[in-house]
């Protein structure tokens, strides 16, 4: 009835996109039928590798995949490690094939952290979603939170900068300032604020009809302007 991938491949004539497609429904049905009546999900995995091989290039499958795997009953209280893992092993995957998409490495650390609590494990993986472009901010924010009570405050530090620096909302920009407080040693603390006071006194008396952030732009130190900026109150 389920045909191998590799089979697939050769009678589908080419058409590995639009086979892959049909593949995915059939999938979908089988898994929301069965999870609706008997639970019983035997050929599930065989859907997954199926839907992979067939086109490895099929982004939505490797994350699907991976959901189904762990999502096997409509009521769960532990899932088995075999099938965190299992999961783990597409998504590896899905971001060999896609490797600028933050969305897999995150969906691994989530995997290990919070179903098998393998908090070291998962560091590496939350680094690497967070380094990417479009990295949400829980994954950021798990990034710092994990940083720090590791004791790596100093990378903590630097990812809480680049947060700053991107964050545009006024209010979230405060709070993740006042998370810096919280991370820096006390003397180093101390002399950003007194530099964040320095720069308040320069702007107003300079050029205080222009918003702060505008004068940061155009202030002639741009390493020491970017720095500060993640400073101030």
């Amino acid at each position: 009835m389920l045909p191998p991938g590799s089979v697939i491949r050769q009678l589908d004539l080419g058409y590995h996109s639009l086979a892959a497609d049909l593949l995915f429904i059939r999938a979908n049905l089988y898994y929301g039928h069965h999870m609706y009546t008997d639970e019983q999900l035997s050929w599930l995995p065989q859907f997954i590798d199926n839907l992979v091989e067939v086109d490895p290039l099929f982004h939505k499958a490797y994350h699907w995949g991976a959901l189904v795997t762990v999502f096997y009953r409509r009521e769960i209280d532990v899932v088995p490690r075999s099938l965190v893992e299992r999961a783990n092993r597409l998504l590896e995957a899905g971001m060999q094939r896609f490797p600028d998409d933050p969305s897999f490495p995150a969906r691994i650390a989530s995997n290990l952290y919070y179903e098998l609590g393998e908090v070291d494990a998962s560091l590496d993986y939350f680094l690497r979603a967070a380094s990417l472009p479009g990295a949400e901010q829980w994954v950021q924010e798990k990034n710092i939170d994990l940083l720090s009570r590791s004791g790596r405050k100093k990378a903590a530090t630097e990812v809480l900068h680049r947060m700053i620096a991107l964050e545009e909302d006024p209010a979230l920009s405060r709070a993740l300032r006042s998370r810096m407080a919280y991370l820096l040693a006390e003397p180093e603390r101390k002399a950003l604020e007194q530099r964040w006071r320095g720069l308040l006194r320069e702007w107003k008396a300079s050029y205080p009809y222009l918003d702060l952030n505008l004068y940061l732009l155009i202030r002639d130190r741009g390493p020491e302007a970017s720095r500060l900026r993640g400073a101030g109150p």
